[in-house]
């Protein structure tokens, strides 16, 4: 400053005095003593007096300087205490007050004793983690009371003897565009489709009285719940409802829980069965048309995951609610006679057909990709069925089958598909719906043509735009769906003995040996695949384990530990293999109590968990919310890059959510 001040009250004075003191010099060098005396004097005396008239001069500027600094800080801080923008200085350390204007301390109430008091105690809602990042503007409004602000910070440099950074805010109140666009958001539009998912089977043998009885009863149930959101209602069909509402109605029913599901239930029917209903709800469409379709897909999900249940659909995916009740069996022989014909007319015209199931294959996964070979073979086809050997729960299967010269190619895996499929290819995905648990999904990709038969619930990452879609969720397992559509498209005697144990060993797995969702249709596959040379005894073989394995069960057993006394949680700490730990689930059911059991253990970066139940807890909407999937009863979930404790922890917070959520409305 001092060197700048210099230069504007001397300019170019030194080198004047130097030219002077060179003519002294040469003066004296001539030895004109009395021109070199003369400009010696002078020279002398205009030296003094240019520096007593550069003092005055410095002294001058710098009172002026003072004087217009001091009204100048006078004036901003009279400005800036009285603006009508709340403004505040914080530490950036810790949130302390340092300052703040006249407009913030009436917004808050903090008064003028605010010295001590950090930013987080004056507004509650004030979050530090944006400004201690280095952010310039809040990434959402903060509020005060009923209005909303958008902050605006500058950082302050700390003065050499602070050890702090500060900022100073500024905050523009946004409440009237908050006020705005809250209106907006909840007044927009939002299409729900509701079906009395069991309405076949309530008015079975019952007369035009009753059925008109139990519709009436619903209808004025769903009238006075759409009420209460000033929702239009209207009735389009025998069992179907159209509901108009807004998100803010949406809102509404979702912190309920959708309680009509479980109100509806109140409804019986003469023969004691109590009437669920669907819901397909979509939202977040930009136009009342694809809200529309959101609402459909949504009610498909609901239906396709045994009904009972809320499905909510935006453009991002699904949310799901309810769906307590065991799936209600509606398959008839016409609509298994119906896709039987479809499935058969897709395999005549494809070149070759290509049979897929889950990673780590199981018995029903192999079971049902070797009815599918059976079919495609008796129409001339030739079939592959992809699998990854190393990773298998079912290599005796595979021993099994590949002992019949038919079996000798058939046994590929995803490289070798990639290389041989072409434009007519198809492709058959069994035992799973979900594009992202398939055995190679760049395999899925890769076909034109996809068909999918599944018995799981439908997941929201389900395998999509497939050319057929047979998904049975009632069904025990695959194989009975694929054994059933065999009846309509071989005959018994084109299925190999080995096939048919396959397919009756994929049955027997899945329900437990008859134990689990064992439905009629169940038997009727089961003594089908019997007269086509399904063995018993070959099949109990399949079962059998190794002695290893069998202490492994045990060890694993030993482990269990009881939570609430109604889920038992068992942990391996060593890699064991998968059908080791579902058939540990299995065992820790037999235990007097147990209504869910959970079975956790290490496969390379990933832990798994096996679950179980037997009807009075629904382990697949535990096993969601971990990121599975599965059935009622039988469910799954793979963990990727969690310790085993980490793992256990987030299993039981699912487990605390389903409890406080759904246990206390479950089906005693």
């Amino acid at each position: 400053m001092e060197k700048k001040l210099n230069r504007i009250v001397s300019p170019m004075i030194i080198f004047c005095f130097i030219a002077m003191v060179g003519f002294t010099v040469s003066a004296f060098a001539l030895k004109q003593w009395y021109l070199a005396a003369g400009e010696l004097f002078v020279t002398a005396v205009l030296g003094l007096v240019y520096i007593l008239r550069r003092r005055r001069r410095v002294s001058e500027i710098r009172r002026l300087v003072g004087l217009m600094s001091q009204n100048f800080d006078i004036a901003v801080n009279d400005t800036i205490a009285e603006m009508p923008l709340p403004i505040v200085m914080l530490r950036v350390d810790g949130g302390e007050l340092v300052w703040c204007n006249k407009s913030f301390t009436e917004l808050t109430g903090v008064g003028g004793d605010y010295y001590g008091s950090t930013i987080t105690s004056v507004v509650p809602d004030f979050d530090m983690k944006w400004i201690v990042s280095g952010a310039d503007r809040s990434p959402a409004y903060v509020r005060v009371g009923e209005r909303f602000f958008d902050l605006e910070a500058r950082t302050v440099l700390p003065a050499k003897e602070e050890a702090s950074f500060f900022a100073v805010l500024y905050w523009t109140e946004k409440t009237e565009e908050v006020i705005l666009r809250t209106k907006a958001d909840d007044d927009r539009r939002v299409v729900a489709q509701i079906l009395c998912d069991n309405y076949e089977e309530l008015i079975k043998a019952v007369s035009e009285a009753e059925k008109g009885s139990m519709m009436a009863e619903l209808d004025g149930l769903l009238r006075e719940w759409a009420a209460r959101t000033d929702g239009l209602l209207t009735r389009v069909e025998r069992d179907r409802y159209l509901f108009f509402m807004n998100e803010k109605g949406l809102r509404h029913y979702t912190e309920q829980k959708f309680a009509i599901l479980e109100a509806v239930k109140k409804i019986v029917g003469p023969n004691g069965m109590p009437m669920t209903v669907s819901i397909g709800i979509g939202r977040d469409g930009q136009t009342l048309e694809e809200t529309s379709r959101f609402a459909d897909l949504a009610l498909e999900m609901a239906l396709s995951r045994g009904g009972d249940q809320t499905v909510i659909k935006n453009r991002l995916n699904f949310e799901f609610f309810g769906g307590l009740t065991k799936e209600i069996e509606k398959r008839t022989r016409v609509k298994t006679r119906l896709m039987a014909g479809a499935l058969k007319g897709l395999l005549a015209e494809s070149s070759t057909v290509y049979v897929m199931g889950h990673r780590i294959a199981d018995l029903d996964s192999l079971g049902s990709a070797a009815g599918m070979v059976c079919a495609a073979r008796a129409m001339g086809k030739k079939a592959r069925i992809v699998i990854n050997r190393n990773y298998s729960n079912a290599g005796a299967m595979i021993a099994m089958l590949e002992e019949n010269p038919l079996y000798a190619d058939v046994f590929v895996n995803g490289e070798q598909a990639m290389v041989d499929i072409d434009i007519n290819s198809l492709l058959v995905e069994v035992d799973t719906n979900r594009a992202s648990y398939v055995e190679d999904k760049s395999l899925l990709e890769s076909f034109n043509r996809v068909v999918v038969i599944d018995h799981h619930r439908r997941v929201a990452d389900y395998i999509q735009n497939a050319a057929l879609n047979i998904h049975e969720p009632a069904a025990s397992s695959v194989c009975e769906l694929i054994a059933e559509m065999l009846e309509y498209m071989v005959d018994s005697s084109a299925i190999l003995r080995t096939e048919a144990s396959a397919m009756l060993a994929g049955i027997f797995l899945d329900t437990k040996s008859f134990t689990l969702k064992t439905g009629s249709r169940t038997f009727e596959a089961a003594a089908f695949l019997r007269r086509a040379g399904a063995d018993g005894v070959e099949v109990k073989r399949l079962f059998q384990n190794d002695l290893d394995n069998y202490i492994q069960r045990v060890e694993i057993v030993k482990r269990v530990s009881f939570v609430n006394g109604r889920y038992a949680i068992a942990l391996s700490d060593k890699p064991v293999d998968r059908a080791v730990a579902a058939q540990a689930a299995d065992d820790l059911m037999n235990i007097t109590g147990v209504a869910g059991s959970f079975v956790l253990f290490p496969f390379e970066d990933t832990v798994s968990i096996s679950a179980r139940s037997l009807g009075r807890i629904n382990v697949q909407i535990i096993m969601e919310r971990l990121g599975g999937g599965g059935h009622f009863t039988t469910a799954g979930a793979q963990l990727k890059g969690k310790s085993l404790n980490e793992a256990a922890s987030m299993l039981m917070d699912a487990i605390t959510l389903y409890s406080y959520e759904y246990e206390q409305n479950r089906e005693e």
